[in-house]
């Protein structure tokens, strides 16, 4: 399973990118133009006399201009226990700002963000800038409303920035922005020449307190299998029996592998997914693999197993610790579900991890004999569903009420 130091090794780069990246949420509400308060400016400061030409723009927006509500809401939960440069101010962990140039050293700033949408409540931020002509990232306080995550399709709104220094306006500036489906999962993005692994964000797809997972959870014991859910409470044998019960379960549902993963909106240099919600899985009887991987996710963890995804090049499959200590793990091929027997996905898994393994081995090898190597030199990628929760990534909420019919689906 994925330790806590490869957990924040996991999580650094994007930490390191988190300070800096902006993003600007909103959608349309029941098609209604609605207008967003602008808050009162603070009191000018009688001894400035600041000049509104104050150099000072918009800073990054978002991944190249767009919004994914996903990475959005788990970035500003996340507990980010990171160094700051002494020029990121305000909420550093915010996911939107501006650059100010300072007028003079001490000067007082005050930034505001709006939005054309009321899905974004106005934000503010208040701080001081210490040196002279340095450039200063100040990234308001910016709450989002729970209507976020029923985004499907994309929207285009506008942000709208205000600044203030020693209480003198400095007018304003506005960008537009594209919101992202809450399906689309960003796991990975290039920004200044550089990488970012974010494929941890997938565990805020695995949602163990959906109401659904009750229900299979009854439906698992209908199948014989085992008379209740101790989890670790057993042997090892027992616990193999209750992950076999949950996969015939869900195999009696008839979910059908289906390869869409075309997400809403596609930058270049953000690799993004589209991820169906549970409830979206399960009423459609289709998914791929990342979402069979995190609807089994979701109710392995909510019985006590520790339970990670497994992220190869490409492909995705599940894994559950035999025991508290993570020493035996078995490995599912969810793409199998519909067709095979909870043994043929257990061999299928453990034999795709152990060849993954095989060719890091090998090609990190050959790297280290300076010989050129195309082969995939990563071994599989644990995202630990305990390890993320304890991170601060969170279930997206699965609040469309039409998502709801597959409780008469079976």
């Amino acid at each position: 399973m994925l330790q806590s130091s490869r957990l924040r090794d996991a999580l650094l780069p994007w930490l390191r990118f988190a300070a800096y990246a902006v993003g600007l949420p909103s959608i349309l509400v029941l098609a209604a133009a609605l207008t967003v308060p602008v808050l009162a400016a603070p009191p000018i400061n009688e001894v400035a006399q600041q000049s509104k030409s104050t150099t000072w723009a918009f800073d990054k927006v978002g991944l190249k201009g767009v919004l994914y509500p996903s990475l959005m809401l788990n970035i500003a939960k996340m507990k980010m226990d990171m160094q700051h440069n002494d020029d990121e101010l305000g909420d550093r962990n915010g996911l939107f700002g501006v650059k100010v140039i300072a007028p003079r050293a001490g000067a007082k700033a005050a930034v505001e963000i709006s939005a054309s949408s009321t899905l974004i409540n106005p934000g503010r931020a208040e701080v001081a800038l210490s040196r002279k002509g340095n450039a200063y990232h100040i990234y308001p306080f910016l709450t989002f409303s729970d209507p976020i995550t029923l985004v499907q399709q994309p929207i285009g709104i506008t942000m709208t920035a205000r600044l203030w220094l020693d209480g003198v306006p400095q007018g304003e500036q506005t960008v537009p922005v594209t919101i992202a489906s809450a399906n689309d999962c960003v796991h990975s993005f290039e920004d200044d020449d550089e990488d970012y692994d974010t494929d941890w964000l997938y565990a805020a797809y695995v949602n163990e307190n959906h109401p659904v997972v009750r229900q299979i959870l009854r439906e698992a014991l209908a199948t014989g299998e085992v008379s209740s859910f101790p989890g670790y409470q057993t042997d090892a044998e027992g616990v193999r029996k209750q992950v076999k019960a949950i996969w015939q379960a869900l195999r009696r549902r008839g979910i059908h592998y289906s390869s869409i993963k075309t997400p809403s909106v596609k930058p270049k240099d953000v690799g993004v997914q589209h991820v169906r919600f549970i409830s979206e899985a399960l009423a459609s009887r289709k998914a791929n693999c990342v979402e069979g991987s995190c609807l089994l996710a979701s109710v392995f963890y909510k019985i006590g197993l520790d339970t990670a995804l497994v992220a190869l090049p490409e492909h995705m499959l599940v894994s559950v610790s035999l025991d508290p200590g993570g020493k035996r793990q078995l490995y599912l091929e969810t793409t199998m579900l519909d067709d095979s027997s909870f043994e043929e996905a257990l061999e299928s898994g453990e034999e795709q991890v152990a060849e993954a393994y095989e060719k890091a081995r090998k090609a990190a090898a050959r790297k280290k004999a300076d010989k050129d190597d195309e082969d995939e030199d990563e071994e599989p990628h644990f995202i630990s569903i305990r390890e993320m929760r304890k991170a601060g990534v969170v279930p997206i909420p699965d609040r469309d009420a039409s998502r709801q019919q597959f409780f008469q689906i079976k």
